[in-house]
């Protein structure tokens, strides 16, 4: 297999650091259809667009053609290359670098991942040892649960307590240097980046350790220390706490906090899509991350004056890349974690039931230190204030600027047609626009397969349902039996990768090294099979069955055209032969 040349670890970060949205707009003009993004399919003519993208499931498929696939295989068949130099394609643009070294892609992160680990179980154990560490976090209230869950720990008060740990479990100093757990001076000497902190690992959306964040347990400076810039810690890319996010399944929503205590007590009160920024403010990497699992964000910075300002710039962010945006505003300058621990789960709900829209919330702070009461004896504040609301007005689509124009004339008492010169906007949707992405036509399915696709795309779902079905289709039906080339693929990888363990279904697509493989992966991850563990085996015997029956409906149809060619050519007793074999055929169909 071509993926063999490149670390299953790579082709992750390479699938997970790209959106496939993005990819596929160089090549199709997409437009939202309400989670997922719509347009003309590139792979055959359509007037009417069929061709649908799910960011959700970082997958795309045509209900014209049928063609489908992740974003490996769409620069597979729209750049015509193979995988090994799609992967590459991809990494480049997320500044990812493959090494490759006598033909294998050299992985340099294992050893990194491994050391994280060993430092993240030395921290948690320093944690449970030292009294003084413990009880900073039970006075913030955390539970033994949380702090076991998210990993928390502490680093000595020493100078190379880490350091020698790890020469003593065989690490050498550039291994430590590597993953940033040292730091080494100008004359050569080195010491441990954390000391006398709470350490806070951090995880990429897989749960894999990539880094640390250390707090102090007093008022010194910083605050917070992050491990340095490595090849597995990008700051920009990851969100903390996404991989817990991930595990709840469905994602209604991600909210956005600054810090790590924050994102830690909302998930500890039941908050289960909160996520943490990793201390900086929110980058363009991080709102395609986020649009890969929800279209919707909520955002809850510090109320202080640099809090909002991240926050106006997050906003700007993740409004470019088309998330439902909205601002949570914590009462009395608090930060969520304190007020979820003064006020509980109920009361923070609240809060994001009442989360203001983007375009409200930039209202509001444009309106921020005006006196409403006795603005409008002020004409040149009415119009300072006018003209900065139309500047925000001039981003909406023409019905969000219809009502937004009407709320701000009742306030200002300037008249409607005032402000709509001020914008200075043409408000006619283009007709060829939307007639090309008029959604009650769009899926109209016109690609019909043959029954045993499905049939053998049943099977190996349900492979993967149980060790038991597993076991069973096993027995009853081999590789060579199926009749696809890449369900056969799909088979092999599923006995040799996996067996049932659905958790590595992650695996088993960044080996489907093709675009036919691929294509009928993704098939396969959304079929939706209703059965029930009393009827498991009778539908797999069921599914096999329609395997065989097309198998002999098509030996049928060959024999009925040779017969019919050796009777136009005389030949009676060739003739003959077939018939009878024929007509075994036939019994089998109809004892089936």
């Amino acid at each position: 297999m071509e993926c063999l040349l490149i670390s299953e670890d790579i082709i992750q970060r390479v699938r997970d650091s790209n959106d496939i949205v993005d990819i596929i707009s160089e090549v199709v003009k997409l437009k939202r259809s309400g989670r997922n993004y719509v347009g003309l399919c590139p792979f055959h003519n359509e007037k009417t667009p069929s061709f649908s993208v799910v960011p959700e499931k970082q997958i795309y498929k045509c209900f014209g053609c049928g063609e489908g696939g992740n974003i490996f295989s769409f620069v597979m068949k729209t750049k015509k290359v193979n995988y090994v130099d799609a992967i590459k394609y991809l990494a480049e643009k997320v500044n990812i670098v493959v090494e490759e070294k006598d033909g294998l892609v050299k992985n340099a992160n294992d050893k990194i991942y491994k050391i994280n680990v060993e430092a993240a179980r030395y921290f948690y154990s320093n944690l449970q040892n030292n009294k003084r560490a413990k009880d900073y976090l039970m006075n913030r209230k955390m539970s033994e649960t949380i702090i076991r869950k998210f990993g928390v720990g502490y680093s000595l008060d020493s100078w190379k307590s880490l350091y020698n740990y790890m020469l003593r479990k065989n690490y050498t100093e550039l291994d430590m240097l590597n993953a940033g757990l040292i730091i080494k001076n100008e004359k050569g000497a080195v010491y441990d980046r954390f000391r006398n902190r709470i350490i806070f690992p951090v995880f990429d959306s897989r749960g894999k350790v990539i880094g640390f964040g250390g707090r102090v347990l007093d008022e010194s400076k910083p605050k917070y220390l992050n491990s340095p810039e490595t090849s597995l810690f990008k700051k920009g890319i990851n969100l903390y706490g996404l991989n817990f996010v991930l595990k709840r399944g469905d994602i209604p929503y991600l909210l956005m906090v600054e810090g790590y205590m924050d994102c830690i007590s909302l998930h500890q009160f039941g908050v289960d899509t909160a996520v943490a920024s990793l201390g900086t403010a929110l980058t363009v990497n991080q709102a395609k991350l986020i649009k890969k699992y929800t279209n919707k964000v909520i955002i809850s910075y510090d109320a202080d004056l640099a809090g909002q300002t991240a926050t106006l710039r997050g906003l700007e962010i993740l409004r470019k890349e088309g998330l439902d945006t909205r601002v949570l505003k914590v009462p009395s300058g608090k930060d969520p974690d304190e007020f979820i621990k003064n006020k509980g789960k109920d009361e923070f709900i609240k809060l994001i039931d009442e989360a203001l829209p983007l375009i409200d919330y930039r209202i509001q702070r444009a309106g921020e230190g005006i006196n409403f009461k006795i603005f409008k004896k002020e004409p040149d504040k009415i119009i300072d204030y006018v003209r900065k609301i139309s500047s925000i007005l001039t981003e909406l689509d023409p019905v969000e600027k219809d009502i937004y124009i009407k709320k701000i004339s009742e306030n200002t008492e300037v008249k409607e047609q005032s402000i709509i010169d001020l914008l200075n906007t043409n408000t006619n949707l283009d007709k060829e626009s939307k007639e090309m992405y008029n959604i009650d036509r769009i899926g109209q399915k016109s690609y019909l397969e043959p029954v045993y696709f499905k049939a053998e795309r049943s099977l190996l779902k349900l492979m993967l349902n149980s060790e038991e079905i597993f076991n069973y289709v096993r027995s009853k039906i081999n590789k060579e039996e199926l009749l696809l080339d890449s369900h056969k693929k799909i088979y092999d990888l599923i006995i040799m990768k996996i067996g049932y363990i659905t958790e590595s279904h992650p695996l088993i697509e960044i080996l489907c090294d093709d675009i036919e493989s691929t294509k009928e992966w993704i098939n396969i991850k959304e079929l939706d099979i209703p059965f029930s563990e009393q009827n498991s085996f009778k539908l797999v015997d069921d599914l096999i069955k329609e395997i065989v029956k097309h198998k002999l409906e098509s030996k049928k149809q060959t024999l009925i055209s040779e017969i019919k060619s050796y009777e136009e050519k005389g030949m009676i007793d060739e003739s003959l032969r077939l018939v009878i074999k024929l007509i075994d055929i036939q019994k089998e169909i109809g004892e089936l």
